[in-house]
Order: C-alpha cells, then structure tokens, then sequence
C-alpha cells in the first residue's frame, strides 16, 4: 500500500516522499493465540468456581467424619471405673490400668473403624484425588501473560535489527490493554505506518532510482 505523499526536483534529480504499511505475522495466527487465551480465561473461571465449591464440599465432609469420630471413638471415662481389667490373649495375670485399657481400645478403634466412619473417610479421600486429577495439574500458557507471549510471537525468528520496527506497535498494545484493562488489546492486528523517499535522476531509459531510504 505505497502511496506518494510529495515530489520535488532537488539539485537536478527528482525526490519522491512516500507512505507505506508493514503488517507484522499472519493475522490467522494471532487469532490462534487469542483463542487459546479465550479458553484458558474459561478454564481459570471454571476452576475458581471449582475451588470454592471443593472448600465447602470438603469442609462438610470433615465435619461429617469429625462427628461420627466423636459418636465412635472410645473415652477415657468408659474404662476409668476404680477396677482393674485383665488382659485378653496376652496373661491371665496381666492386669491393665484404665488408661491402658484406653489406649488399646482407642489403637482398635483406629485400626478398624466402624463402617459409616469408613466410608465417609473414604469418600473424602476419593473426591479429594478427583479435584486434584481434574484441576491441580493444569498450567496456563497464555493467561496473565499475554504481553510477553504477543511480543514474542511478533518477535521470533527475526533478526535483532526488526525490534525497532515491531516496538512502536507492541507500545501502542500495551497501551490500549493498561488504558482499558482489557488484554484483549495485544491481540488487534495492527500494521506499521513507515515513511520512505527515493532520489530518481533521468536517464535515456527513464527514470531511475539512485537509493532508497
């Protein structure tokens, strides 16, 4: 898209100003990535509904265990009765005090716990390992870090020499994202608007362009 914005003759050659646009990638491309920053904004909503349902899910279920391990669990108070027990399956003149009475059943109790006890620690195990398969392993490429990755992309594979042609544009991104917290912004297709001029002199084959700038 060159266009001429003046001519002029200069010391007896002809000089021609002129405009003209850089568009920086393919467009398709961009749009690749902003469909992946799209979908990871959806992941991140989805997993922040997820987590604050995981806290309440779990803290019910916690309190549910915690309940029926108050309502199972042996007390102190239940062998502390003045008497001492003897032992099974260990002496017949082994006598054990209350509180190691305590301790044994409480080591039983714990070993093997009754069945609703078990079930609803079990169900707490099992939901917490689905979180963790469904949403602790994920990592965002793009998310919260659009800038860097649309600065890259614009960048990769070219020379040093091109950044001062891509930075007034990645600017201009930054810009419009900080102004209206949109990151959305880095993704606009934006071309670069280059100024040039050619010194022609006459020749008998025409004219002819002595240098570009």
């Amino acid at each position: 898209d060159i266009q001429k914005t003046n001519g002029y003759e200069e010391d007896g050659y002809y000089r021609v100003d002129f405009t003209y646009g850089i568009a920086i990638k393919n467009v398709r491309q961009l749009q690749e990535i902003k469909t992946l920053w799209q979908q990871e904004q959806e992941r991140s909503a989805q997993a922040k509904t997820a987590y604050a349902e995981r806290e309440q899910r779990v803290a019910l279920l916690r309190q549910e265990i915690e309940s029926l391990e108050q309502a199972s669990a042996p007390r102190f108070e239940q062998f502390d009765d003045g008497q001492m027990h003897h032992s099974q399956g260990i002496s017949a003149t082994r006598v054990l005090t209350p509180r190691e009475q305590y301790l044994a059943a409480l080591d039983a109790w714990r070993n093997h716990p009754p069945e609703a006890l078990r079930l609803k620690q079990q169900e707490l195990k099992a939901y917490e390992q689905a979180f963790k398969d469904q949403w602790g392993n994920y990592s965002y490429q793009f998310l919260g870090q659009v800038g860097p990755a649309v600065s890259r992309f614009y960048r990769q594979g070219c020379p040093s020499t091109t950044y001062k042609f891509t930075q007034g544009m990645l600017e201009g991104h930054a810009q419009a994202a900080e102004q209206s917290n949109d990151p959305s912004h880095w993704f606009e297709a934006r071309e670069l608007h280059m100024k040039g001029s050619v010194t022609m002199r006459k020749t008998e084959n025409g004219w002819r362009a002595l240098n570009d700038q």
